[in-house]
């Protein structure tokens, strides 16, 4: 004796697509937080990157000439260390001269051209390296650096060789930095950047000499 199975089928109720939908709804909304945050990180440790690596210039710089990448009459004639000083391209031409994009004569910072640091060209509307004006030329036009956020970078350096600077986190406006910090770090260059408020001694600050929180 034969027995005959039915299989019954029937599409999904209202009640069931509202169901799927509130879910997918709900997962997409707890996702797009954790996406801005892994976007937002990647963006810190690309810039804190490209910090450490002028930093690692600098000390290379000064290895080779025994001295900053600098005009010697801005570390001269005080025994405070120089102002911090932007990429901005209209102040110390540091990264011209770590990237011997200099013009040859008696006042060349880098007159034996070694490329010291190597930084691209900057994209997506400005931001994110190397803004010449020159377009590649290498002609010494003054470069700006910028950071994701089409910043440029802060520089400080130890221009009295005492080995010591003046901590920028004592500035910070969040106290678990701020509090935190001692009053002078001992390094020979620091760079930091404000970050994507682009406001300085905020929380977002992205510097050298230690993880961004």
């Amino acid at each position: 004796m034969k027995t005959s199975l039915r299989t019954a089928s029937r599409g999904f109720t209202l009640i069931e697509l509202l169901v799927v939908i509130v879910i997918i709804a709900i997962l997409a909304s707890l996702a797009v937080p954790v996406a801005n945050l892994v976007m937002r990180k990647a963006d810190q440790v690309r810039t804190q990157k490209t910090m450490k690596d002028i930093v690692v210039a600098i000390n290379h710089y000064r290895t080779e000439y025994n001295r900053f990448p600098i005009n010697p009459d801005d570390a001269t004639g005080s025994d405070s260390d120089m102002q911090p000083f932007l990429t901005d391209g209209t102040s110390t031409p540091i990264i011209n001269i770590l990237m011997a994009n200099t013009q040859s004569g008696a006042d060349d910072m880098n007159p034996r051209k070694i490329k010291f640091v190597d930084i691209p060209f900057a994209k997506n509307n400005n931001q994110f390296g190397i803004i010449d004006p020159s377009a590649g030329a290498n002609d010494g036009a003054p470069v700006r650096l910028v950071d994701i956020w089409g910043q440029p970078y802060v520089v400080a350096l130890d221009t009295n060789y005492d080995n010591r600077i003046e901590n920028p986190d004592k500035q910070s406006n969040d106290m678990l930095i701020s509090s935190r910090a001692p009053q002078f770090l001992s390094a020979s260059a620091i760079v930091f950047s404000y970050g994507q408020d682009k406001q300085r001694s905020t929380k977002d600050d992205i510097v050298s000499w230690r993880s961004t929180r």
